[in-house]
């Protein structure tokens, strides 16, 4: 009997014994972290998806006018387009034209008009913070046969900036004859009145 015993207690034991199963056991944090992933994913596309409008109060507004959802409180308002039409500066590329002098003023308002008529104007072809900048660029103006000088300016919290001007210009003919050149490179001037 002992031999029987033996024998079916070993293969009971093959048959009837709990199998060990290739279970892998996944972390409490591993599974929190994943669904918090998850709520902020859905939550996100919820945040997608258009706002419902009550259509109670979209029947009594006429068809053509906006509904209003509440949320205009919060909406930001932007002034910049009525703002920027009305301060649009118009700039002349020409000079002034001289006033026509009228005969019965007195010698004083008429020395003043003719103060106005010498009036000298001056070309910006540049301004820049970089001194090597200014420098190339006045030798690119040099090579086309004009007289630029460079002028540092102290702005701000002293900050140096280098600014490439022609002039001064006391005819229209000579200033329109360089912005011309200026023009044919394509260099953006800038008028300035001498003060």
């Amino acid at each position: 009997m002992t031999s029987r015993s033996t024998a079916s207690r070993r293969g009971a034991s093959k048959s009837s014994g709990p199998r060990k199963k290739n279970k892998v056991n996944i972390p409490g944090w591993v599974w929190l972290f994943t669904g918090l992933v998850l709520g902020f994913f859905i939550a996100f596309l919820m945040g997608l998806t258009p706002k419902a409008v009550d259509v109670h109060s979209a029947a009594g507004h006429n068809p053509g006018q906006a509904v209003s959802t509440g949320n205009d409180i919060n909406k930001p308002v932007f002034d910049f387009y009525t703002l920027l039409p009305e301060s649009e500066v118009s700039i002349s590329s020409e000079l002034p034209s001289e006033s026509p002098k009228v005969s019965g003023q007195p010698k004083a308002s008429s020395a003043l008009e003719s103060g106005k008529a010498n009036k000298q104007y001056l070309l910006q072809a540049g301004s820049f913070r970089n001194e090597k900048d200014a420098e190339r660029l006045r030798a690119q103006l040099l090579l086309e046969g004009l007289e630029p000088k460079v002028e540092r300016v102290m702005v701000g919290a002293g900050e140096s900036w280098y600014r490439v001007q022609l002039g001064p210009f006391s005819d229209r003919q000579s200033l329109q004859s360089t912005q011309r050149v200026l023009a044919s490179k394509k260099i953006d001037t800038l008028l300035l009145q001498v003060k």
